[in-house]
Parts: C-alpha cells; structure tokens; sequence
C-alpha cells in the first residue's frame, strides 16, 4: 500500500513551477512504481526523501510497518533504525565538528587519545585517519556481543584486538573502527556521544526525533526490525538491533541512532549547503572538504573519511551515481544519498530484517531504486 506523497521545505527558495510538477508527482511516477515493486520483497515497507537545489521535494511512505499481515501502513514520520547510518549521520559529523574546533587531529595515533588501546602490538601506528577510512588493520572473525557481558568487556576486547595487517595498507570496513571513533568524540567533546550529537547537531538542525534509545512514547512510530531468537529471544522494536551497540547500552559509534527520512534531510542539505543550515555555519566548508574527499590511503579505495562514495559501478546508487557523491547504508535497510554535482539528495529507510535479516533482496531493490529517482531528478531538471 503506498501512501501519498508530502512536500516540505527545507531553506532556499525554489521555483514555483518546479515546485508544482514536484507536488503533482508526474516525474517521479515510475520512481514511486519501482518503489512499490519492492514492498513484501525487499521490505515490508520504506519512506523516501527527495531533495533537489535546495528543498525536500518528495517525502513518501510505501507499505506497512511490518511484515505482519494486519501491520498498519508506514507513516511518512516513522522513526527507523538507522543501523550503521550512524556511522556518518552521527559520528563522523561529530568528528567533523571536533576537527573544525581544533580538537582532533586526523593523523594523530588513536592511543594518545584513547591510552587503554595503545597495549596492543601495531596499535600504536593506527591514526584516527586509519579509522576513519577503514585501514586500521583491526580485525577479528569472532562476535564480539558473545563473548562480551557489558560495555567495558567489549570495549576491552577491541582495546587487545591483534592487528591482521599493516595500518593503511588494506581497506577493510569494521565496526571496531567507528566504535573506537566514538569513544574519542566523547573523550574530545568532554560529554557522552548522544549528548554531544544532541547540543552541536541535532537541535541546531530542528531534527527532533533523532537520537539513541528512544523514548517509550514514540514506540507507536518505529516500526519493528527483526524477530531475534538467537540473543535477545523477542521481537526487537524501539531498541537498537545491531547486538554490539545493544551490549554497549544502545549508544555506540557505529550505530544506535533512530531517525526519520525527514530529519535526516537536514543532514544531507547540511553537506549539500556546506555546512550551513538555518542561518548558522555549523561546520567550515574546508572541514566538511576534509571529510568528503576521496582517501588516497589505500589505492583503489572509495571511501572519503567515514562517508563511502560510489566505486565504478555507482554502489547501491547504480549507473547513474554521481563520481564525487557522499553515501553509506544500514544494515536494517537504511541508506542515504548525497550528489553533490545535482545538488540532489535521497534517503531511503526500511526495515528490511522483518521478520528476518535472511532476505538479502534489499541490495537489488537499492540498485533499481536509486537509479529509477536519480532519472526522475534529471528529467525534472531538464524540465526547469
């Protein structure tokens, strides 16, 4: 069931008669069709956001809340899991802010910020670059939530966690990287993470439903991810589902945060703007630079520092990825997209793991999807 499509503002002023076609839908009827081909495939049900030059054009909700068959039909404002979106929506956009005050140093060893990490053998010659882009060398095949009763346990393990190659020789995308990047935003910021993210960026930016363990009262608007009868034996809803973040209280640097599509424009407008966003420069443009820009650390790899960016095949953007465009996903069915060269953005959030995180269908259904809004974004700007 695909419900209807909402238009908002987000800052600058756009043409009217963009504004119309925007509202009527016309250009994106065929984007919204291969949506809905994907409702009871890929997810039980999804919101997408759409933000061309400046507004959010397109904010509209497919399906249900979840895969039961009397579930109710997925609100525009659902609050999602946003899975390892935390990873750039939250902790890299704190380092970011901590970079731009002077306080973090990108090529600084991670010991001298987090000095319980530096006993290790080669830990010493992991920076917070190496973290940021994913060649710290850290690696490990076990499970960190199942050897790890509580908090300190599992942030130990990774403390002692051996390197498997030289930092900055091998890209290799890991959790432990971001959980670590986490814990020095806190040290930095001199307050918990979900606080720090809350005072410097989420208020400043009017996302009011985004944060870490949420409230009770909004249980109603999350729709439920996976039924887990491996760890937590019930149904996991308004909790994190990653089992790492749970072990680490809900709040961690790879993910835990729960947001809407809505909110999360904010951000992306915010990259989009370069660092300004309600009159503020919340971030100087050479920060935000700093960040975005593809990393030479590791020949051939495509991520910036924290963001990803689309490889020769365009990633889960497909064909008509922009080269220099910002994205990452979630492991719950959560992406976004930001193409910097259309001045465009797109947020796609499902809860793919209900019931189960066995159906895999979400990697297609990105693929056809974003490369179905991107045709829409580019026939409407001809159209302009």
């Amino acid at each position: 069931m695909a419900l209807g499509i909402g238009i908002a503002v987000i800052a600058v002023p756009l043409p009217e008669d963009y504004a119309a076609a925007a509202a009527r839908g016309s250009r994106f009827d065929a984007a919204w069709a291969e949506v809905q081909a994907w409702v009871g495939k890929a997810f039980p049900g999804a919101v997408v956001a759409v933000g061309m030059q400046g507004r959010l054009v397109a904010l509209r909700s497919f399906g249900r809340m979840s895969a039961a068959p009397d579930a109710p039909p997925m609100p525009r404002d659902a609050i999602f899991d946003l899975a390892s979106l935390t990873k750039v929506i939250g902790t890299t956009t704190a380092a970011e802010l901590l970079y731009d005050r002077g306080l973090l140093d990108l090529d600084r060893p991670v010991a001298e910020y987090l000095p319980a990490f530096g006993g290790a053998p080669g830990h010493d010659r992991i920076t917070v670059r190496h973290l940021l882009s994913h060649s710290s060398g850290l690696f490990t095949s076990e499970l960190l939530w199942q050897h790890s009763r509580n908090r300190q346990e599992l942030l130990a393990r990774i403390d002692h966690m051996p390197l498997a190659w030289e930092p900055g020789s091998r890209y290799q995308y890991r959790d432990e990287n971001m959980i670590l990047m986490g814990e020095i935003v806190e040290r930095l910021a001199g307050k918990p993470l979900g606080r720090f993210l809350h005072d410097a960026v989420f208020e400043p930016l009017g996302m009011k439903d985004t944060g870490f363990n949420p409230p009770a009262r909004r249980i109603a608007r999350i729709p439920p991810t996976e039924q887990d009868d491996v760890f937590r034996h019930r149904l996991i809803r308004g909790e994190v589902h990653d089992e790492n973040a749970f072990v680490l209280g809900g709040v961690a640097g790879h993910a835990g945060l729960f947001s809407t599509a809505a909110d999360l424009a904010q951000v992306a407008q915010l990259y989009l703007d370069h660092g300004r966003r309600h009159g503020r420069q919340l971030l100087k443009p050479a920060s935000i630079a700093a960040f975005t820009t593809r990393q030479t650390v590791v020949p051939g790899s495509s991520r910036a520092l924290g963001w990803d960016m689309p490889d020769a095949s365009g990633g889960f953007a497909g064909p008509r990825a922009a080269p220099d465009a910002l994205m990452h996903t979630g492991f719950t069915g959560t992406s976004i997209y930001i193409d910097r060269s259309r001045n465009a953005f797109i947020i796609l959030l499902s809860n793919r793991v209900n019931p189960s995180r066995g159906n895999k269908r979400i990697a297609d259904a990105r693929i056809a999807i974003h490369t179905a809004l991107l045709s829409a974004i580019d026939a409407a700007a001809v159209r302009r």
